[in-house]
């Protein structure tokens, strides 16, 4: 696509985007304008993912083909975007991120799409070409994936075009993560009582309790059409626990409109239950339990900063720090300054808030 000249302005147009302070929303899509802009993009979403279940967490972009079927899309996703679809295909790795930083189908397929099970189904006839995968990592963990594809009238992406993707995204990963670390809001509403929604196999909602809606509606991710009126990770989730060995439970935590944290839970239904081979969504605050890894990894500490984090917020003292790690008081008190100068934080009172999503007060004091 683009001269090598044009993209050396895309990628100081990227770098200069990630160190700026635009809105996350804002920065997806001024990132995609770059991006189409040195490889050619003709649709794309992003996913916003949580690293420890390498799961989406929020879905957006400009794509109406996978708006218009949502959950057939993303039951094929395992299958058909990991790995070749069509007879003789191995067996669908679990979750997201499983193989490189950048992708493309037509680089899985040896050229031939139609060996792709989502592509015969869903994107060839709505006219798509060859698509690209960005994973965006940083510290160890994945914050993001980007779907990029072409038009069919359109060449396949080259390795050129892989290169520059594969160059450019651990430049936009941190900012991606420093999302995270934003304030939650001083004033939010009270949370919702924890809402349930009952999926059927196909995961058509059978039956929600009002809490579920009110949950939903702070989310702020609406359906893409009334046959699915919940957001895309909800269907997301429900495809891992069907996809996942023994249909294991599993959750997503994830940043609603207003700045507040949730956790989303999915479980296969037990034998027995009227809806048979249903799934058990429910949606809750998130508690310090799940929410203080997540922003930990966020904030960059390191694994004995999150240990004397875990125990500042259990409400343990210094002294009583240094006995549960075998290690000094001395040495708490250093790790304690390293992670108030991470955190931009001052007293313990303002880490524990910031690591359990919510706003740490304006006072400071010495550690």
């Amino acid at each position: 696509m683009g001269t090598y000249t044009a993209r050396d302005r895309a990628r100081a147009a990227l770098v200069s985007l990630a160190g700026g302070t635009p809105d996350s929303v804002s920065f997806r899509h001024e990132a995609i304008a770059i991006l189409h802009r040195a490889i050619g993009v003709d649709g794309w979403g992003w996913l916003l993912t949580d690293p420890g279940a390498r799961l989406p967490v929020h879905v957006s972009g400009e794509n109406r083909v996978v708006d218009q079927a949502l959950r057939r899309f993303f039951r094929m996703l395992p299958q058909a975007w990991d790995e070749p679809g069509g007879p003789g295909s191995q067996p669908p790795r679990q979750g997201l991120a499983t193989s490189g930083p950048v992708t493309t189908l037509s680089a899985q397929t040896g050229g031939d799409l139609n060996r792709d099970l989502s592509w015969r189904e869903v994107w060839g006839p709505a006219g798509v070409g060859d698509k690209m995968r960005v994973q965006f990592n940083a510290g160890g963990a994945c914050w993001a994936l980007v779907h990029l594809h072409r038009d069919s009238s359109r060449t396949h992406y080259s390795e050129d075009d892989v290169k520059f993707a594969a160059d450019v995204a651990p430049l936009l990963a941190p900012r991606i993560r420093a999302d995270l670390r934003a304030p939650g809001p001083r004033d939010a509403d009270p949370a919702p009582e924890p809402g349930t929604v009952i999926l059927d196999q196909d995961q058509s909602v059978v039956a929600a309790t009002e809490q579920a809606w009110r949950w939903i509606d702070r989310l702020g991710v609406p359906g893409p059409n009334p046959a699915e009126p919940l957001p895309p990770h909800v269907y997301v989730l429900a495809t891992h626990v069907a996809a996942s060995p023994e249909r294991r439970p599993a959750r997503v935590r994830v940043r609603a409109a207003d700045g507040t944290w949730a956790v989303i839970r999915a479980a296969a239904l037990t034998t027995g239950s009227q809806v048979p081979a249903g799934y058990a969504v429910t949606l809750e605050a998130a508690p310090a339990d799940d929410l203080a890894p997540l922003l930990m990894r966020a904030w960059r500490l390191t694994c004995r900063e999150r240990e004397v984090a875990r125990l500042v917020i259990d409400g343990l003292s210094t002294e009583d720090i240094a006995t549960a790690l075998f290690i000094s008081v001395h040495t708490v008190r250093d790790h304690l300054k390293m992670i108030f100068g991470k955190m931009g934080v001052s007293r313990r009172q303002d880490l524990v808030a910031t690591l359990t999503g919510r706003t740490p007060t304006a006072a400071h004091s010495a550690p």
